[in-house]
């Protein structure tokens, strides 16, 4: 117990320093501060602009408007302003790619501990299936499910979250397989603990830095593909605004109304970055070798 005790004490030093080391890191803090006004202005979408994302505009005076005072950043070929759109499409895509990250993060998490923590014929069996699953195009594995069912915002999710955890469980893997064999672990099973007390109480709160990280880096992935289906037609419905289906609705006058594909498709870059850049460094502050 005191193993345990001392375990977990680490635990809480390495949260510390780790994030100590992040808060010097001016790239990683950059991508902070611009992820935190992008979902604080899609929190206040409503507040921030008089327009409603939905309906359109007086057709065809307003179609195709540019950047002005009233509208910004112009209009789309339904008058609609476009600001009001990223604004409301931010909402879609960051909650997409948060909500199906987690999803994605829970299941590799419980299967990668499962698997790294039994071992044998069990380990064999679930790395085998992953391996398999990897194996399978993700985008072709997507289409195949969309096209079986009516797309929707929670459909897209599932499947985001459903075809993303492989690669978390073979990280948490690694990381059980050495924890199982530090000494507060054999005197947990001396002392009778049972292997989901072990595996819930122990080990997966000795990989949360691992799988913070990892989550981190994967978001910009999310988004990306939300976008890619989004723009080939099949992501999340019309007219429910995505920032990948505004790249989509302006592919055909990206000469004649640049700004309804470029604005958008800036916002999906700035994301991703920032998205980057943070999971950069808080891999770079939380790196093992630091706290050897």
């Amino acid at each position: 117990m005191t193993e345990s005790l001392s375990e977990r004490t680490d635990s809480r030093g390495i949260w510390g320093k780790g994030l100590s080391r992040f808060r010097r890191n001016p790239l990683g803090m950059s991508g902070l501060w611009i992820l935190m006004f992008l979902y604080a202005v899609a929190i206040l979408a409503p507040v921030l602009t008089p327009y409603d994302p939905y309906e359109p505009g007086e057709l065809p005076a307003m179609r195709y408007l540019p950047p002005s005072l009233s509208h910004p950043l112009g209009t789309d070929k339904f008058g609609r302003d476009v600001l009001t759109r990223i604004l409301f499409g931010a909402r879609i895509s960051l909650s997409i790619s948060f909500i199906a990250v987690a999803i994605s993060v829970v299941i590799g998490t419980v299967v990668g501990a499962v698997s790294g923590y039994f071992g044998g014929l069990i380990d064999s069996i679930i790395m085998r299936f992953v391996d398999a699953l990897m194996s399978i195009p993700r985008l072709f594995l997507l289409l195949t499910c969309i096209a079986l069912f009516n797309t929707s915002v929670a459909l897209i999710v599932i499947l985001l979250g459903a075809t993303g955890w492989m690669a978390t469980a073979r990280l948490v893997r690694g990381q059980v397989l050495a924890l199982k064999e530090k000494e507060f672990i054999k005197a947990s099973q001396a002392l009778g603990a049972g292997s989901q007390l072990i595996i819930f109480k122990h080990l997966i709160p000795n990989t949360l830095t691992v799988i913070v990280v990892a989550a981190t880096l994967r978001i910009g992935g999310i988004i990306l593909t939300e976008a890619a289906l989004s723009f080939l037609g099949i992501g999340v419905p019309p007219p429910i605004p995505s920032w990948g289906q505004m790249v989509f609705e302006g592919r055909e006058v990206l000469m004649s109304a640049w700004w309804v594909s470029a604005f958008p498709g800036i916002a999906i870059a700035l994301t991703v970055v920032a998205y980057n850049l943070l999971g950069d460094a808080l891999k770079d502050a939380f790196d093992p070798r630091q706290f050897m």
